[in-house]
């Protein structure tokens, strides 16, 4: 009986640590982690996705440290679709939930546009940068146009 009641309360404190952790924005939790978000919907796009998955591993091992979210509609924001078509914002507000593991650079691609966070620094080079990457639509294309933002970044830094 008594080691029933430790594993009940070993689940409570789980589920509380958990649901106290997640604030409802994928991809803060994913990037922890991972070096590349992409919605469920990148799956359909899977060589796009490679090609991302390696021009972001590339940078990085070439010493260009770089993240990146790939948005594609406003659920996946999670709770936070407030800044739903609002890249930039998303991408200050993604930093900062990031800051506390990962304080490098960070793109996130939304339908509309390119965000750039990197704290501490200023972000005017990668955004002129960033203005002759061409942003094409559809999951497939959005990750098209973050694999060539990863590689315009890394040639530019």
């Amino acid at each position: 009986m008594r080691a029933l009641a430790l594993v009940a309360a070993c689940l409570v404190a789980a589920t509380a640590a958990s649901s106290a952790r997640a604030d409802g924005d994928p991809a803060s939790d994913y990037l922890l982690v991972q070096r590349v978000f992409v919605p469920a919907e990148g799956a359909l796009a899977a060589s796009q996705q490679q090609a991302l998955q390696k021009a972001v591993a590339s940078a990085n091992k070439s010493g260009f440290a770089i993240r990146v979210a790939v948005i594609y509609s406003s659920y996946d924001l999670g709770s936070v679709t407030v800044l739903w078509k609002k890249p930039q914002t998303y991408a200050r507000f993604l930093g900062a939930e990031l800051s506390f593991v990962y304080k490098q650079r960070l793109l996130v691609v939304m339908p509309n546009g390119f965000g750039f966070n990197w704290p501490k620094h200023p972000s005017t080079s990668e955004y002129a940068a960033l203005a002759k990457v061409p942003l094409k639509r559809g999951t497939a294309g959005l990750i098209e146009s973050a694999t060539a933002a990863v590689q315009a970044l890394s040639k530019s830094g």
